[in-house]
């Protein structure tokens, strides 16, 4: 027997295990709850305003037992939904400790509470509205973000995100929109998450932001503008910038690999696999190996293109080259996975 018969054996075998498992999978998928592992958006967004209702209605001066239990209660619960949405905030997870030990001391101030709160709220995608970004200049022919390869360190996360977001119906209309060129050749951008501004990026500054698709570096240039953040020195909050370009038009949700075993790495795969690419954009986090391919660890983005449960195999992209794309087997990419700092993190479109 050759050694690549004896490959092609081993192969077959693990494949015919995976699609064991994925039959169970699928199985147990239907009847399990919820789709998503460790919460969404929409449920970060409603402790937020649930707090700020609970402070509001505490009105002056010192409250009661009653009213701050149910105040400590709500401030508990929304820093639980910045932790399962990834962290990141961590001036909102000061504010509400802050509000739990104001009123332990007696220090506590309503209006005081809800200042800061909205003050730390502003950059952390936390107070969405209506979007219609009906922006000036011509809009951008043909697709946005499909093929974009990174420049700096920190350019990973936003063009790997975009690069998800381009797989989908909605995601592609919402890149679409976001972004216009003026008759000078500067980028007007428009985040969903952000309706109220309006970002303005000349082209000879855009190559920092990746290079091969100008539009999409434009974007890419308006997220780190949000954070205040430059890509030479800092990469971008995946949650954040996912729901920053969703806005109220998906719901965010987030696997963390640190909590998941292989067996739950490989449920989740199985149960998005049919969407990705359809309506839900994914990304995932790991170490990028010589050639580009995947490697166990942290610390950069990769997006997900196509999960194939019938070959048990997940295609995916590198930002540092988008134009190959790249396959690894699920149960694999789950066994190694499983126990690092990384995560996966997707949108869910409406």
């Amino acid at each position: 027997m050759s050694p690549q018969t004896a490959a092609e054996r081993t192969l077959r075998s693990s494949r015919r295990l995976f699609m064991h498992r994925v039959w169970i999978l699928n199985i147990a998928c239907a009847l399990a709850a919820p789709a998503f592992a460790d919460g969404n958006a929409h449920s970060l967004q409603a402790t937020y305003q649930t707090l700020l209702g609970d402070l509001a209605q505490s009105g002056k001066g010192r409250p009661d037992s009653e009213t701050s239990a149910r105040i400590t209660s709500a401030a508990q619960s929304f820093q639980s939904a910045i932790d399962r949405d990834g962290g990141a905030r961590p001036n909102l997870t000061k504010d509400a400790r802050n509000i739990v030990a104001s009123l332990a001391d007696g220090t506590f101030s309503a209006s005081g509470s809800i200042d800061a709160l909205r003050r730390d709220a502003a950059s952390n995608v936390m107070e969405l509205g209506a979007w219609d970004p009906s922006l000036p200049g011509t809009p951008i022919p043909g697709a946005i973000g499909t093929s974009m390869n990174q420049t700096n360190e920190g350019d990973c996360v936003g063009i790997s995100v975009i690069k998800s977001f381009s797989t989908t119906r909605v995601g592609a209309g919402i890149l679409r929109r976001a972004v216009t060129r003026n008759a000078n050749g500067t980028f007007n951008v428009s985040l969903p998450g952000d309706p109220l501004h309006r970002y303005v990026l000349r082209p000879d500054k855009l190559d920092q932001f990746g290079k091969g698709d100008l539009p999409a570096a434009a974007i890419v240039g308006a997220l780190f503008r949000y954070f205040h953040l430059d890509p030479r020195k800092g990469s971008l909050p995946t949650n954040k910038v996912m729901e920053l370009l969703a806005g109220e038009q998906g719901e965010h949700a987030r696997l963390a690999d640190a909590k998941t075993t292989p067996q739950g790495i490989e449920e989740f795969l199985a149960r998005n696999a049919h969407d990705v690419g359809n309506r839900t954009a994914m990304v995932f986090g790991g170490k990028p190996g010589p050639n580009g391919d995947w490697t166990r660890g942290d610390g950069h983005a990769f997006a997900v293109i196509h999960i194939e449960l019938s070959s048990g195999m997940l295609t995916y992209t590198d930002p540092w080259n988008e134009a190959t794309t790249r396959t690894i087997s699920i149960s694999d990419l789950s066994r190694q996975a499983a126990g690092t700092s990384a995560d996966f993190e997707i949108i869910e479109f409406h």
